[in-house]
């Protein structure tokens, strides 16, 4: 997957060279869930296949598996979790990737991903980087066993 065992001839042979990526979760890793980051949020992550690929090349393969995938004639939709996105004390994190799809007619795959729309807790997955620290877990768990 491009995800868990990515490379750069992967993703070339799967996204079209005008690939876009949308995800606001993975902006939010970028800025290290600063408001002020340089990846604001609601624009597009990556806006080329070879910004994806100097984005996804420079980080470790993320452990992941696919849990659920649907589609239909133009787009696959996926959800997804990742028991270890940030070493061995790490949250669970669930997330969902929406992906569009065109038909390739130069040869090589039949179909290629043009858009992805993604989101996952990116919340829990900066905690696991301990990009954040959780504060007040005494007054979740309170709320937890009043419910």
């Amino acid at each position: 997957s491009l995800i868990s065992d990515y490379s750069n001839g992967l993703a070339d042979s799967v996204l079209t060279t005008d690939y876009v990526d949308y995800s606001d979760s993975v902006n939010e890793l970028i800025n290290n869930g600063c408001a002020t980051g340089h990846a604001p949020l609601g624009t597009a992550t990556f806006s080329s296949r070879s910004q994806f690929e100097a984005g996804q090349g420079g980080q470790p393969n993320i452990p992941f598996e696919i849990l659920n995938v649907w589609h239909s004639c133009d787009t696959v939709t996926m959800r997804w979790r990742s028991s270890a996105p940030g070493g061995s004390n790490a949250q669970q994190v669930t997330g969902i990737a929406v992906q569009q799809v065109v038909r390739n007619y130069n040869g090589g795959q039949k179909w290629l991903i043009k858009e992805t729309f993604s989101e996952f807790n990116s919340g829990a997955w900066l905690a696991d980087l301990n990009i954040t620290v959780p504060t007040n877990c005494a007054a979740v768990h309170k709320r937890a066993t009043l419910m």
